[in-house]
């Protein structure tokens, strides 16, 4: 299939075509699970994140642009960016500014500090 054709079923993806959307999904989902796959190194995830990207694709090819450029590069970089996603989705929230108050100084406290200064002097005055 010639980036060309590739064009020509985004453009008709774009007017809910859903004859192009299938033949789309079966001349590039391959190399998009590629990319999935290679990117998340867990098949079930890539095969859930495939079909998350050709839902993006329905719903959203009207924003591909017919260029110069390649369409498969567009679709890769679709499926890489959501894959890439996932991945940031999995990850913990960083921990609030807050929690850091329950975190436990051991050094001495000013007032220990104090304290202790005052004791070291008395002591050497002795």
């Amino acid at each position: 299939m010639t980036p060309q054709d590739i064009s020509n079923l985004m453009v008709r993806t774009s007017m809910k075509d859903r004859a192009a959307f299938d033949l789309l999904y079966r001349q590039t989902s391959a190399k998009l699970f590629g990319v999935c796959l290679r990117v998340l190194k867990d098949r079930g995830e890539a095969e859930e994140a495939l079909q998350e990207v050709f839902v993006k694709m329905w719903t959203k090819a009207d924003r591909f642009a017919v260029s110069e450029l390649s369409p498969i590069s567009w679709l890769v970089a679709i499926a890489r960016n959501h894959a890439i996603d996932r991945i940031r989705a999995r990850r913990e929230p960083a921990t609030y500014i807050d929690a850091a108050l329950e975190v436990a100084d051991p050094a001495p406290g000013p007032e220990a500090a104090v304290v202790a200064g005052g004791e070291s002097e008395r002591i050497y005055r002795c």
